[in-house]
């Protein structure tokens, strides 16, 4: 009969769960296979632009994740060096692995929702997603699953918050169209570029002061855009009426281009040639040759004009929409609340006018725009905006003084004044206001007390945050144009807003 201390023995070990080595065996094995398998699927990914096959097999996302960086190193990089890791530990210490299974879901988690945003579906993302699975079903252990689960989500928050800061995304969008760091703090062309101390730079005054130059390059890319576009419509619309006639495109292109005129005159050749004198004067040809090389250059040109000519009118045929906006300059709002204005609220044209009356040159253009609002009449709506400059000490108390008299119901009037005025001294702009019949004792305490002097400091504001830099500049249907606008100017810029609302500019007769 066995003693006490060995049936207390033998209950210990009865109790005593001890895997058998067989079994330990074959989990080093299985996770050895899934960090081999891993690290696979990182080189292959490494490698991705020098195996033909990988190319073929993901052309363009895999070639974006590539080049995406964490910690200055590539993602495949890290990719071998984890995987480096989970092998020796399922070699040497295997029980560790499971405390590196949930990070690594964590981090994965996050690299499938970048991959997401990239709108790149990467296949080695794909399977290196399928290993991370693998590895967690193969450390699963059900008493440390919360543990693994807040390891894994504390990586991923952790990582989304890191990732603007540290991973390199310039490489993963065309070089041409940098992703802004603005974008990451989700701001848009409206927005704030940058802060000094307490006051602002936005993307809008940045559009405005490079107004020109951007609006030039919109206008090349625009140019390219719709001049693709049209070969590519041209094309897709012969085709299909190729296959409709039961003709090859090719026998179709041949009959039109032989319907049409593409003779050339002599004429013609001849202006060409004038107009173009520069370009030939390295010709080492005969004069006959250099007619023939026109000749034929004309002859080409007219025949893809008659074959354009017959796309385009089967455009409806195919229901064609071209829907490539036109680059119009940036838009600018302007809070016009309570600003002197002339004209119906629903006028077709709103001009906001910034100006100052002291500056020479807003004096000189007031005659313009005096004939610009006469001429035009109730087609404009003409809203005048303060935009006193420093530099002329009395302009800022002469654009109070205008709002005085507008508390009158005089301020068009006494505006007149003060375009005309040589002397704007503090008592001319009441005497000037009294012999416009406004009541002088009010408007002289009106002036004392600097009642609109808030008003015209949040004029000032608003020219900053728009973009002006100088006067007088006119705000057109929310289009800035900076100086002085002649008068063919105005016709011009207004006449286009009137086509753009639909409607037929009458000619103008205006005094010059």
């Amino acid at each position: 009969m066995p003693s006490r201390k060995t049936r207390i023995l033998e209950n210990r070990q009865d109790k005593l769960e001890i895997p058998p080595f067989h079994d330990r065996s074959k989990t080093s094995l299985l996770l050895l296979l899934i960090s081999l398998a891993g690290l696979i699927v990182s080189l292959m990914s490494g490698f991705y632009e020098s195996i033909p096959f990988f190319k073929a097999l993901c052309p363009s996302a895999c070639k974006d994740t590539l080049e995406i960086h964490f910690l200055r190193m590539p993602l495949w990089l890290l990719g071998v060096v984890f995987y480096l890791v989970a092998a020796m530990l399922a070699l040497f210490r295997k029980e560790m692995a499971t405390w590196i299974a949930g990070p690594a879901a964590g981090v994965e988690a996050l690299l499938i929702l970048l991959m997401i945003q990239l709108k790149a579906p990467c296949v080695f993302c794909m399977a290196n997603a399928a290993v991370i699975l693998l590895l967690l079903m193969a450390t699963f252990r059900k008493e440390l699953f919360w543990q693994e689960t807040t390891l894994a989500l504390l990586f991923f928050a952790g990582l989304l918050f890191w990732v603007p800061f540290g991973i390199d995304l310039s490489h993963s969008t065309p070089k041409s169209a940098p992703r802004p760091a603005a974008d990451a703090l989700g701001a848009d062309d409206s927005g704030i570029a940058a802060t000094v101390a307490d006051e602002v730079i936005t993307n809008q005054r940045l559009d405005v002061l490079l107004g020109p130059q951007l609006q030039e390059r919109r206008r090349d890319i625009y140019r390219m855009k719709m001049e693709k576009l049209d070969q590519l419509v041209t094309e897709m619309v012969l085709d299909k009426e190729a296959k409709q006639q039961g003709k090859t495109l090719d026998n179709l292109v041949e009959q039109i281009a032989s319907a049409g005129s593409t003779q050339v005159e002599e004429s013609e050749i001849d202006k060409y040639i004038q107009d173009n004198q520069q370009q030939f004067q390295e010709f080492k040809g005969t004069i006959p040759d250099l007619r023939q090389q026109v000749r034929t250059f004309l002859e080409q040109q007219k025949k893809a004009q008659v074959i354009k000519g017959y796309a385009h009118g089967l455009e409806s045929k195919y229901g064609v929409r071209i829907l490539v906006p036109v680059p119009y300059p940036p838009r600018i709002t302007i809070d016009i609340q309570g600003a002197p204005t002339l004209g119906p609220s629903d006028a077709p044209v709103t001009i906001v006018e910034f100006s100052d009356y002291e500056c020479p040159a807003c004096r000189s253009t007031h005659d313009v725009v005096k004939q610009i609002r006469a001429a035009y009449g109730d087609r404009v709506r003409w809203i005048y905006k303060d935009y006193p400059l420093r530099r002329h000490k009395d302009a800022f108390k002469a654009a109070e003084a205008s709002h005085c008299a507008q508390e009158q119901g005089k301020f068009w009037q006494y505006q007149e004044s003060l375009f005309t005025a040589q002397d704007l001294s503090p008592v001319n702009l009441v005497s000037n206001a009294a012999k416009l019949g406004m009541a002088a004792e009010n408007f002289s305490q009106c002036l004392q007390d600097s009642k609109y002097k808030a008003v015209v400091e949040k004029n000032l504001r608003e020219a900053a945050q728009a973009g002006l830099d100088r006067t007088p500049s006119f705000i057109i249907n929310g289009v800035l144009f900076a100086g002085g606008l002649s008068l063919d100017n105005f016709r011009s810029i207004i006449d286009e807003e009137l086509k753009r609302a639909g409607l037929h500019p009458q000619p103008i007769e205006i005094a010059k």
